[in-house]
């Protein structure tokens, strides 16, 4: 699904060039521009990490839950602070440093 759900690429490339043509900043030196982002069903994990000389630690763990609603493609239901504690949440944190590390290494930091 792009462009605020449902209407495919077409829609996706409307919304698009809508947001590059209008001002979405009051910073008057902000260079214009836009971030497109997949829809995902169900619950959204984030892993909040801080890197220093080479090395990651995760600061905070958050799962979100977000769906259509009154018409709206995708509404933030909740946000919620998680432990990292737990099997899945310690699996979680290992990948998103692991990702954190080669996509440093791929752009040579």
């Amino acid at each position: 699904r792009g462009g605020g759900g449902g209407g495919g690429e077409p829609q996706a490339r409307h919304m698009v060039e809508t947001l590059l043509a209008e001002r979405v900043s009051l910073d008057t030196e902000a260079e214009g521009g836009a971030l497109c982002q997949e829809v995902l069903e169900g619950e959204e994990w984030v892993v909040d990490t801080v890197s220093r000389a080479g090395e990651h630690k995760c600061v905070a763990l958050w799962r979100y839950g977000k769906g259509e609603a009154n018409g709206a493609p995708f509404v933030n239901f909740y946000d919620e602070l998680r432990p990292c504690a737990g099997e899945g949440e310690e699996r979680l944190v290992r990948y998103a440093l692991a990702a954190s590390s080669r996509d440093r290494e791929r752009a040579g930091i």
